[in-house]
């Protein structure tokens, strides 16, 4: 059985190979995505989410970040965020009785409410079509025929000059009646300001139930400052995540999930001919084998403001229970962490990445193309290990030293409350061209950062 399985699965990886590594993108070129923001990915069960967001934003944005709780309430538009149709975040969620034909496109605004801090999205909406040239040159037209109607030689003369200072007398008199009644307006207007301001914030503590579209963020104050903006996808389980921002001094998270919702039910059949084949000789090979790698994997993804991506592929539906997670305990020094049910971790990158003085450069399976390394967890005395070798399509029991390109201290921490996490790999942007590498497995941990080279 164990053999029949083996041989399932080579079957599935190898047209992964093909679909991975003859991607369009050739290596350090941007793609199309170069518009200077950053995108973090994550698809979990073929599902995906992901946040855009520019790593411009300054840290020290003085209408939110130093604004007290309770005062009037500030937005800072931060990026946007799309997905599956089944993504529940906050109290963005899909209605089982009435599932939604798409997933949510909203833009997140940062909020600090007199409740806390949240996420305020706001659906995306498309820009009005600009006037063409003929709507243009009418409305030209209309503002010249006022403009003409204003200088009409047919128009009464002007008063005499008696008449214009008078009525200069009469406009000043009335300016001053008018500035004195704007100050007390102003002074009035002031304390009812004030007392609205205090209206609204106690309306805000009053109304703790959560508004449409709101998404409650949990805050933590930093001992260090964050340079930039950062948002990150962690998974934490199979259907399920946590959505992470650090800006100046301050960290937020909130979790989110993907939900089971009713299938789509499929057109009736109107003749006696059986369904065709998708597969034409039009198709996206890449595409389809891209489907079928996800259909066992999951992946995190990250692009740079120049457009670059980088994966990786890790396998689904290995939890804390699974025996190579024992074998975690026992592990010998210089033994390689194996998966004896798994593909090995797959890393692909469109641009060559440094990992302390370590480079791990594009090509290395062909010019011009993207880097594809297979990620190996070695064991090394007190420490640990992360070996990149140039089979990444391998099974995770069959190593081959022979392939191995570079190896690099990774940092491990062990502890903490996830217990029961499963294998899941995260790409951490720290900068426009900077990036963490996090595996994770139950309480173990180990990240490793990494740069962006030109």
């Amino acid at each position: 059985m164990l053999a029949l399985r083996h041989l399932l699965a080579a079957s599935v990886v190898a047209p992964c190979a093909l679909s991975l590594v003859a991607a369009p993108a050739r290596a350090g070129q941007a793609g199309e995505d170069t518009d200077g923001l950053i995108r973090s990915e994550l698809t979990l069960n073929s599902r995906n989410v992901r946040v855009t967001y520019d790593p411009a934003l300054p840290s020290d944005h003085r209408s939110l970040l130093v604004l007290r709780a309770g005062s009037t309430q500030a937005a800072v538009r931060l990026g946007r965020l799309e997905g599956h149709r089944s993504l529940a975040i906050g109290t963005l969620a899909p209605d089982p009785e009435d599932p939604p034909r798409s997933g949510p496109d909203h833009d997140l605004w940062l909020m600090r409410t007199a409740a806390g801090w949240v996420l305020d999205a706001r659906p995306v909406e498309e820009a009005p079509d600009a006037p063409d040239d003929e709507d243009a040159a009418a409305l030209s037209g209309e503002a010249g025929d006022d403009a003409d109607a204003a200088g009409d030689p047919d128009a009464p003369a002007p008063a005499d000059a008696r008449e214009v200072a008078e009525g200069e007398n009469a406009d000043a008199e009335s300016a001053d009646a008018g500035s004195e009644n704007a100050e007390a307006d102003a002074r009035d207007a002031d304390a009812e300001g004030e007392q609205g301001e205090n209206a609204e914030g106690a309306g805000d503590e009053a109304d703790e139930s959560p508004r449409p579209g709101r998404i409650p963020l949990a805050h933590q104050a930093l001992a260090d400052e964050t340079g930039t903006l950062t948002v990150s996808l962690l998974p934490a389980a199979d259907q399920a995540g946590t959505l992470e921002l650090a800006w100046g001094r301050n960290r937020w998270t909130t979790d989110f999930e993907f939900v089971e919702l009713p299938r789509r039910p499929r057109p009736p059949r109107t003749s006696n001919v059986s369904r065709g084949t998708s597969l034409t000789r039009d198709s996206d090979l890449d595409a389809r084998y891209r489907a079928t790698a996800l259909a066992s994997r999951n992946e995190t993804a990250l692009v740079t403001p120049g457009g670059a991506h980088i994966q990786v592929l890790f396998e689904q539906e290995l939890g804390t229970d699974h025996v190579d997670f024992a074998a975690l305990e026992s592990i010998g020094d210089g033994d390689l962490v194996e998966l004896t049910e798994g593909a090995v971790i797959r890393l692909r990158s469109e641009v060559p990445l440094r990992f302390g003085d370590t480079l791990i450069p594009t090509d290395n399976l062909a010019p011009d193309f993207p880097g594809s390394y297979g990620l190996w967890l070695r064991a090394s005395g007190p420490g640990w290990t992360l070996v990149f070798n140039n089979e990444p399509d391998s099974w995770g029991t069959q190593h081959d030293p022979a392939f191995d390109a570079a190896e690099v201290d990774i940092d491990h921490t062990h502890g903490g409350p996830y217990e029961d996490r499963p294998l899941a790999v995260s790409l951490l942007p720290t900068g426009g061209d900077a990036g963490r590498l996090v595996i994770h497995w139950g309480q173990h941990v180990w990240a490793a950062d990494f740069t962006v080279e030109p």
